[in-house]
């Protein structure tokens, strides 16, 4: 399996068209600067720069970024004939030609065949677009106001405080007031060549800042830290797929094999359409990665476990049968349960664990969402909008990843959407397929999990009474060893079930088994509600309706693990 394209730190530049030419070499040597610092923070992260290559800035930034070895991908407010419209001579058409020879284009028009917008708004539309679609926006700006609509200043609004209204744009501001892990400006301070073309007052020409919205615009010294550790969260996980990748290709594990067996009927029905293809590829090593952590966390929790059992029976050995020689087991059993914790929380198996479970659920609403066509493809509209926005800040890299892998930008396009295979293997029925089936299939077994440890808890306490009520009535009957062994009996059996218990709590078996049947029931209602549908737009409302739903209920799950990391002083 060939390595899935690694997640790249995008950033995207507005900017003055009217540039002091005087300025554009020192403008160009703090984007080199900046280009050089990003790559040497990140370097499991490459970059790409999202442009307009409109005169100014745009072309500017896009000179450093080719000579610096860095993709473009170039955002289209019209077709490129009417857009060259808008460029002073002919040397200005040729050179916004090379640069699309070998960058990828995005016309973020597609799909709204019969709408007339004006040229400001088609200029408001495509900054909002690159806004949604970069972790950092380089501006090079004068730092004053806007003048006209939608031009530097206001694509900065928008992307600090989410708000450019005036244009007609049904979108023209986001509602959430969360904090946006990816509002961070650097700032290029320019003139701009006409009257009146100073920058601002107190900002110096050539120099440069760093600009986050907190609630107010603030300027700090460098990227801030959530913005640090997404990005170096999401290089991470590209080292993880990248690894994940290669071992799959020694096996002889092919990339449509992997996808078929986390989406069913890829290789049937989906194989064929590419722009599903880097959602279905990122999905299915998300769903990997997360089996393969599980697998590590849970078998390191249960050693860890069975360590505390052993000990506890080592030190009762000790005490009650005077055995000198279990203080030695005793330290060694503790010695290697904090190996093992050491190894474990080293290699972050159970963060790891919860957030590529976390990307890969994500990614399959989105994923069945875009096949539904319940989200459009023009903006970040998908399943990464509002998830996780109000758990942990250090998650925030996930929808960095799911923003990459659900905006294919080679091709934006409408297609027929196919609702009843999206209801057969994303919802599918009982006693089958789909998350009915699985969900089903977890109900039954975490039932299985917390009647067993109810079952050990009731024993060795009735057990337990049973044992006291023998001692208080026949001790004087009994010899040493039948005493001994009672009161070792007493101490061992509540140690058991006292461990058994803490961990099903650490496990959390008792809310998953709340949260997997409440899943079920959603599931089994949708299923019946959609049967029940007259149009397409009812079950689309309702597949919108469910994959909310699921992406609440997955936040929830993530939040009841992050309460349980790996805590041996509290075994």
């Amino acid at each position: 399996m060939q390595p899935v394209q690694p997640v790249p730190l995008t950033l995207a530049v507005t900017g003055h068209r009217d540039l002091v030419s005087e300025e554009i070499p020192v403008i160009e040597a703090r984007l080199r600067e900046l280009f050089t610092d990003l790559a040497r923070r990140y370097p499991d992260t490459p970059l790409r720069l999202l442009t307009p290559l409109a005169e100014g800035g745009d072309r500017v930034a896009a000179r450093v970024a080719r000579e610096t070895g860095i993709e473009l991908l170039v955002a289209l407010p019209m077709p490129a004939a009417e857009y060259e419209a808008d460029f002073p001579d002919e040397a200005s058409r040729l050179e916004f030609r090379a640069f699309l020879v070998d960058a990828t284009t995005v016309d973020v028009l597609a799909g709204q065949a019969g709408v007339d917008e004006s040229r400001e708004q088609a200029y408001a539309r495509v900054g909002i677009y690159s806004s949604d679609h970069c972790q950092i926006l380089i501006a090079i700006w004068d730092g004053k106001p806007a003048r006209l609509g939608g031009g530097t200043a206001d694509v900065i609004d928008y992307h600090q405080f989410g708000e450019m209204s005036g244009f007609g744009l049904e979108w023209s501001g986001r509602q959430s007031l969360a904090k946006d892990d990816t509002d961070v400006v650097y700032h290029v301070i320019c003139s701009r060549d006409r009257e009146d073309g100073a920058p601002a007052d107190g900002l110096v020409p050539g120099t440069a800042r760093w600009l986050v919205s907190d609630p107010e615009r603030m300027e700090i010294d460098q990227p801030p830290a959530y913005l640090d550790r997404m990005l170096a969260r999401t290089g991470e996980f590209n080292r993880d797929s990248a690894r994940l990748a290669r071992q799959l290709s020694k096996s002889g594990i092919r990339p449509n094999d992997c996808i078929a067996s986390a989406l069913p009927g890829w290789n049937e029905k989906l194989a064929d359409q590419p722009d599903l293809k880097r959602t279905a590829e990122t999905f299915a090593l998300a769903d990997l990665l997360a089996t393969r952590y599980a697998r590590r966390y849970r078998a390191a929790l249960r050693m860890l476990y069975t360590l505390a059992a052993l000990m506890g029976v080592a030190f009762i050995a000790y005490a009650d049968l005077d055995r000198p020689s279990m203080i030695a087991a005793y330290l060694g059993l503790f010695f290697a349960g904090f190996v093992l914790y050491r190894i474990a929380s080293g290699f972050h198996w159970h963060r790891k664990f919860l957030d590529y479970r976390a990307l890969a659920e994500g990614l399959r609403v989105q994923f069945y969402w875009r096949l539904a066509g319940v989200s459009g493809q023009l903006r970040n509209d998908f399943a990464y909008d509002n998830f996780l926005q109000k758990q942990d800040v250090e998650i925030g890299w996930i929808r960095n990843v799911m923003r990459f892998a659900g905006a294919p930008e080679d091709q934006l396009m409408r297609r027929r959407a196919d609702l009843d295979g999206v209801i057969a293997h994303w919802i599918g029925a009982p006693g089958g397929s789909g998350q009915l089936g699985y969900f089903e299939n977890r109900c039954e077994k975490h039932r299985r999990h917390v009647a067993h440890t109810d079952r050990l808890v009731a024993v060795t306490l009735w057990t337990g009474i049973v044992i006291t009520l023998v001692l208080a009535l026949f001790q004087r009957r009994m010899d040493d060893l039948q005493i001994t062994g009672m009161v070792v009996a007493m101490g061992m059996l509540p140690l058991l079930a006292a461990v058994r218990e803490a961990y099903a709590h650490k496990v959390a078996e008792k809310e998953l088994l709340k949260q997997y049947t409440f899943m079920f029931d959603i599931y089994r209602m949708a299923r019946f509600r959609l049967s029940r549908c007259t149009s397409d737009e009812q079950k689309r409302e309702l597949l919108r309706a469910l994959g909310e739903a699921a992406l609440d209920e997955h936040a929830e799950w993530i939040l009841v693990h992050r309460e349980r990391p790996l805590e041996p002083g509290k075994l």
